[in-house]
């Protein structure tokens, strides 16, 4: 989509453009973006940009129109260098920013737009007041940036915008920035501008009526960035290899427990069952999709239903077993127990009303305080990760039919409730390494809870692997969570009353060493 195409465009390395200018070194882009294509993706990019704004240096944004200069040394300095201009600037003595090679190229990006924009200054005055301007506002907003001559600076303009304000767009443009102009009301003035001599790309759409901030539009992406299923594609098996290869060479081995200051972001991998197979007992850093930076890790999960059997039994009881065949895996077969997963919602719980607003923000200090869950026992930041995320999935379209507020305070009550195991499960995952898993193996055609269905999203986003088996191919969550959240794969035929019978546990120390373990038969 559109939306998406032209921040992703100015955000490219230079490796992606490999293209020179006549101004500069590298290519670099005047993209105007008018109006919104759809209106969730636009506010969830906006709040991308600002996240990518606040991790780089060498960035500019103004969400406004920009004050006129105020600091009369700064004019005074510049209106004393400039004297008469009718030569050009180029040759000046003059330091509108620190850097020399910088500086040269924004004093000639000024003599471009002196020459076409000529027309638009009455008089000299006018003219040198415009020079004035233009270099105050590039002293103070842009002398400051950090530039990397390996990428491209960057100037974001977002609302309505002023003829002097696009003069100052076109200048670091010719200088070598790439700008980026969005305004979802309006063309504003930007279309008396030549796009065609300054090689601007102009995208447009249909124009918003309403008119929303900038930052009220971050807020509002930021709630759809948390509660969005955003998707790795697996590539088959040799992809561990290669990652892992890609690891090691870029950045060495990931030190145990380095990653846990970070928040955690879970990717919902799209994949097939014998992807499944393959990246199961791999740690999460040999993943497709994994990464991390300074403030979080995005670990790539499974969350998938899988309907039927296959037609060996014993193909299917392999699989079943490479599942369960994991150090930090919790299987239950589910008969419609809550117990065996959390504790039963009970007339008391509705007491938690109070720790938890309309709006579904939760009174984090409260349950703190509280430490009589089996959540208690974790870290308080592990703990406050989990409110947050609870946040989260209160605040995602991710059920049909929505939820009201007694569906908040019995998934709240269901979370903060959950098995110790699965508390274990949370307090030992080292976010780089094999994350925990809940298989659940439902024999019985029956519609999982929405509160266990919220506990399910829940784990997911705190880096669970989640597998639903359904031997009948019961519908017994896609009737519960939107199944955009779901990878449901479908076998060779559906069986009803298809039990799974455990054999006594092997607990003898020898047994384990000897690699002998726990087995099924069929009933």
């Amino acid at each position: 989509m559109k939306d998406s195409y032209v921040f992703e465009k100015i955000f490219s390395s230079q490796y992606d453009r490999g293209n020179t200018t006549l101004y500069n070194e590298c290519l670099n882009y005047f993209c105007s973006y008018i109006g919104v294509e759809e209106e969730g993706l636009y506010n969830l990019e906006i709040f991308k940009l600002k996240c990518n704004f606040e991790n780089r240096e060498d960035t500019a944004l103004f969400t406004e129109n920009i004050p006129n200069p105020s600091d009369f040394d700064t004019i005074n300095y510049f209106k004393s260098k400039l004297g008469s201009c009718e030569k050009g600037i180029k040759d000046l003595d003059i330091s509108i920013v620190k850097n020399h090679s910088l500086n040269d190229k924004i004093k000639e990006g000024l003599d471009i737009v002196l020459k076409q924009e000529g027309k638009e200054f009455s008089n000299e005055r006018v003219k040198l007041n415009f020079i004035i301007k233009i270099m105050s506002w590039i002293s103070t907003y842009i002398d400051p940036l950090k530039i990397d001559k390996n990428d491209t600076p960057k100037v974001i303009f977002y609302g309505d915008i002023k003829k002097h304000e696009i003069y100052l767009l076109l200048s670091l443009y010719l200088a070598g920035f790439d700008i980026l102009y969005l305004n979802p009301n309006s063309k504003s003035i930007i279309e008396k501008i030549d796009i065609e001599k300054y090689k601007i790309e102009l995208i447009e759409n249909d124009t918003a009526e309403d008119i929303i901030t900038f930052e009220e539009r971050v807020v509002l992406g930021e709630k759809i960035d948390k509660a969005s299923v955003k998707k790795a594609f697996t590539v088959g098996a040799e992809a561990s290899k290669r990652i892992s290869e890609e690891l090691l060479n870029d950045a060495g081995f990931i030190k145990p427990w380095q990653l846990q200051d970070r928040k955690l972001k879970s990717v919902l991998l799209s994949s097939t069952i014998d992807e499944i197979s393959i990246y199961w007992k791999q740690p999460l850093k040999l993943r497709p999709g994994f990464k991390f930076d300074n403030n979080i890790v995005e670990t790539p999960v499974f969350l998938s239903k899988i309907n039927g059997v296959y037609s060996d039994s014993r193909e299917y009881f392999d699989f079943i077993r490479l599942l369960r065949d994991v150090e930090n895996a919790f299987f239950i077969e589910y008969d419609g127990d809550f117990r065996k997963i959390s504790k039963e919602f009970t007339k008391d719980a509705f007491s938690l009303s109070f720790a938890i607003n309309s709006n579904g923000i939760i009174d984090k200090k409260l349950i703190l305080d509280e430490k009589i869950y089996p959540i208690s026992t974790l870290s308080e930041s592990q703990q406050t990760m989990i409110l947050e995320k609870i946040e989260e999935v209160i605040a995602g379209d991710m059920f049909v039919g929505g939820l009201n507020r007694e569906d908040v305070i019995r998934g709240l009550y269901t979370v903060l409730n959950m098995d110790k195991r699965l508390v274990h499960l949370i307090n030992s995952f080292d976010y780089s390494l094999i994350n925990p898993k809940l298989i659940i193996y439902m024999n019985e055609s029956l519609v999982i809870e929405k509160e266990l269905s919220f506990l399910i999203l829940l784990l997911s986003k705190v880096g669970f692997d989640i597998v639903i088996l359904s031997p009948a191919g019961a519908n017994c969550i896609e009737n519960v969570i939107n199944t955009q959240l779901l990878d449901v794969h479908r076998l060779d035929k559906m069986v009803y009353d298809f039990k799974l019978l455990p054999i006594e546990e092997d607990t003898s120390i020898f047994k384990k060493i000897f690699g002998k373990r726990s087995g099924f038969k069929w009933g």
